[in-house]
């Protein structure tokens, strides 16, 4: 199967459009088109906000691998690398303990669900 194809299967599973998938990335929406398509190829930073956003790894949507499921270490990557959080992320040093503790309970609580 294709990269194309793995995005767009990824894609329907969540009901998405492919403009909320391109919004999702930051990406406009011609452009996801032609990558769904394969007239374009992927760049290295837009197939790693794919393979966040699809909750996959890169080498399963590069046909690489079969297995779709990221590690604790992959899935701790992507969250880290999110240029959603990304402002958030490096601040996280500045705040306080008792908020740093707080945070860590509820990541706690978030793995066990």
């Amino acid at each position: 199967m294709k990269l194309g194809e793995r995005i767009i299967q990824l894609r329907e599973r969540q009901n998405w459009s492919q403009r909320e998938l391109a919004k999702r990335i930051q990406l406009n929406v011609s452009v996801m088109n032609r990558i769904e398509l394969g007239e374009r190829p992927v760049k290295d930073h837009e197939l790693g906000r794919i393979a966040t956003v699809l909750e996959v790894t890169t080498d399963y949507l590069l046909g690489r691998s079969e297995n779709p499921a990221r590690s604790e270490k992959e899935d701790f990557e992507a969250f880290r690398n999110d240029p959603a959080l990304e402002r958030w992320y490096k601040t996280l040093p500045q705040n306080s303990e008792e908020d740093l503790r707080r945070l860590k309970r509820i990541w706690e609580a978030f793995k066990e669900e």
